[in-house]
């Protein structure tokens, strides 16, 4: 009996998407948002796989199993796979935080675009309830008043705003007593730890924030508490 390439290729992206998510442990639906911009939705987990869809920052994704690599998510009623390290998990309950690259407060619209009138404005950390999701513009509920938010502007995540800063040297320290410090993929005490580094290690400082600051330590960026760092 002879077997076609194009079934053989078919099984083979269907056993590695379960192989890849094979480590991944059943879970309830949790809620992300895409970072990074441009993220592809893929009909199986490889990068090889059909684009079904390429959706920017701030685009909402219920995932249904995550794994290391690759998640299977929905989005806007389509399913498929999305690069995980590219997901900002952490949402629950529809709630997000503004979070500005400049610091400055985001607007509230009447209408999802900028040129929707600008309702009020609210500063980095308020807690932004979603009502209604979507691609670029989110329909919210915010002390009271509703109206549409710019999804690239609001994060899984309260963090305070970091500011860009010319890059210096720094010593981690631990002023809870411990011998190391964790080194996570975004700011926040939940967000996942890509290394765990000794009092002493020296890190390079590339934006300081209140609580958190981004470093690069061994050629690899993330973040640190700002209260471990002796400079």
């Amino acid at each position: 009996m002879k077997t076609s390439k194009k079934y053989v290729r078919t099984v083979s992206a269907a056993l590695c998407s379960l192989l890849l998510l094979s480590s991944a442990p059943a879970l309830a639906d949790t809620y992300a948002t895409v970072r990074g911009g441009g993220l592809n939705l893929r009909q199986t987990a490889s990068l090889d796989a059909k684009v079904l869809g390429q959706y920017p920052t701030g685009t909402w994704v219920t995932i249904h199993e995550q794994g290391d690599t690759w998640s299977r998510v929905t989005v806007n009623g389509k399913s498929g796979y999305m690069m995980t390290k590219y997901l900002s998990s952490g949402a629950r309950n529809g709630t997000l935080y503004v979070r500005t690259n400049t610091g400055i407060g985001l607007n509230l619209r009447n209408a999802p675009s900028t040129e929707g009138d600008i309702i009020t404005s609210f500063k980095p950390g308020t807690q932004v309830k979603v009502l209604k999701r979507g691609n670029g513009w989110h329909y919210v509920s915010v002390n009271g008043k509703e109206g549409y938010m710019s999804s690239k502007f609001l994060s899984a995540y309260n963090v305070s705003y970091t500011k860009p800063v010319k890059s210096f040297t720094a010593t981690l320290k631990n002023i809870n007593g411990g011998s190391v410090v964790n080194f996570r993929l975004y700011p926040g005490m939940k967000t996942k730890i890509i290394g765990v580094y000794p009092v002493g290690t020296k890190v390079t400082v590339l934006e300081m924030g209140d609580n958190w600051s981004k470093v690069e330590i061994d050629g690899k960026t993330g973040y640190v508490s700002t209260y471990f760092l002796k400079y």
